[in-house]
């Protein structure tokens, strides 16, 4: 979520051809791609709040259930 389907094929094109080294260097490599360090941190913080179905970073809701 958050990114188109050619955006997508596009990082993952580029980490086949080399594993990505930090956020700049997944920003310089993939044209479109401008905050990949905020995007995430958004992402994360929509899970926590259960707002997303697919969990990609935060475990399942039962972790979080008292």
């Amino acid at each position: 979520p958050g990114i188109g389907k050619k955006l997508m094929w596009d990082i993952l094109d580029e980490r086949k051809k080399e594993p990505f080294k930090s956020f700049e260097d997944l920003k310089n490599r993939v044209k479109g791609l401008h905050d990949p360090c905020e995007m995430i941190a958004k992402r994360i913080v929509e899970e926590i709040e259960g707002k997303d179905k697919y969990r990609l970073f935060v475990g399942s809701r039962r972790l979080f259930r008292e």
